[in-house]
């Protein structure tokens, strides 16, 4: 991931927890969320609890990341 980031290809970045309502990236990160290369993306709400994610829960995360590569445009989603 370091590789593709340093390279400036476009990332996508699904997580388990989601954002807090003034979350936002720092630094490069925010840098690369401005310029369209880094996307965050967090499809259940935000947990305080320190939870393991679930086989059912990366298998979900990794459809949402193939349909979003696989999509034509962001209107398509």
């Amino acid at each position: 991931m370091r590789a593709a980031f340093d390279e400036g290809l476009p990332l996508i970045i699904l997580l388990e927890n989601g954002f807090t309502d003034l979350a936002k990236p720092g630094g490069q990160r925010m840098e690369a969320c401005s310029r369209g290369q880094l996307l965050f993306l967090a499809p259940w709400g935000h947990h305080n609890e320190r939870l393991s994610i679930r086989r059912d829960q990366c298998l979900a995360l990794n459809d949402m990341a193939r349909l979003i590569c696989e999509s034509p445009s962001p209107a398509a989603l």
